[in-house]
């Protein structure tokens, strides 16, 4: 059975973003985007470790990156706290954070919709700590794991959020509530421009914000791909985590799909024969959709700071 992401209220949703921002580079761009969504009422963001990309100083590089787009964004009125610093050790750890008691503090304020852009270690210490009445008042949208066996066999080693803290990914498959899972193939990854492109839109915002993520992109693209623009200009770059946030700005272009939630063995290694639950997975998605929205967002930024 497929729908769109219809759990969504009119307007607006508050949103708690738990991001891995400077991971990459797309975490910078959904923050950005959920603040400029008018149906979006941004809580706060959350930083949460990824070890495995950025070392154990992730938390305290990603917080900072976070803090730099919401001021940017002007916005220093949304908070920013740290997460958890470090991978489970086992399924039923909690790693502890000044971000897990914010998000359950919100959660006593109204529902919640927890966008989980990065491993999903908090996404599993709230599950571990929240009660069930707490838990049923916040809608998990998790941009991590597989949705069948054909996608982990050819995508097993890119899919980093899921491989960045094993036990995490586990706990959120087995006990998650109200979850809805953003797996990369086969449909957020049709969510991109060329890297050209990407880099003249946010010059077009004609802000600091948009100077910032142009020069961030060119950065990110020069070292990353070869330095021959004319591959550049041929290369697609993704935009994930920007669909989190659409999921909730325009719940129509996100079609979600009922599906198994695999089980997840200690190594990491999904098994479909032995899952016992389902969960809502987004097989399909306007992409041209999810992008004007994107721009239209960015362009309701303030033009400058605050200040």
């Amino acid at each position: 059975m497929s729908t769109s992401a219809s759990w969504v209220a009119d307007a607006p949703v508050r949103v708690i973003l738990d991001c891995d921002t400077k991971n990459e580079i797309d975490d910078q761009v959904a923050i950005a985007y959920a603040l400029g969504c008018p149906r979006i009422d941004v809580v706060g963001v959350i930083s949460v470790q990824n070890t495995l990309a950025s070392g154990p100083d992730s938390v305290e590089i990603y917080q900072e990156e976070a803090e730099r787009i919401v001021a940017l964004s002007g916005r220093e009125d949304v908070p920013c706290l740290r997460g958890a610093s470090s991978p489970m050790e086992h399924i039923d750890d909690v790693v502890p954070s000044d971000g897990l008691e914010f998000l359950l503090a919100a959660c006593e304020q109204g529902p919640i919709a927890l966008l989980g852009t990065g491993p999903a270690t908090d996404i599993a210490a709230f599950v571990q700590v929240a009660p069930r009445a707490t838990q049923e008042r916040v809608q998990i949208i998790w941009a991590g794991g597989f949705p069948d066996p054909e996608s982990w066999n050819e995508h097993k080693f890119g899919e980093l959020n899921a491989r960045a803290d094993i036990a995490a990914w586990r706990r959120v498959f087995q006990s998650a509530q109200n979850l809805t899972v953003l797996t990369g193939w086969p449909a957020v990854e049709t969510v991109k421009l060329p890297w050209t492109r990407c880099v003249e839109r946010f010059r077009e915002l004609r802000s600091p914000l948009g100077n910032y993520l142009a020069d961030l992109f060119t950065e990110y693209a020069a070292h990353g791909r070869p330095m021959d623009m004319d591959v550049q200009r041929e290369g697609d770059k993704v935009l994930w985590d920007i669909v989190n946030v659409a999921a909730v700005s325009i719940p129509e272009a996100v079609t979600l799909t009922e599906s198994v939630l695999s089980y997840v063995d200690p190594a990491g290694v999904p098994d479909w024969n032995r899952a016992n639950r389902t969960a809502p997975f987004a097989l399909e998605v306007d992409s041209e959709a999810i992008l004007d929205d994107l721009w239209r967002a960015l362009e309701r930024l303030p033009k400058a700071p605050k200040g």
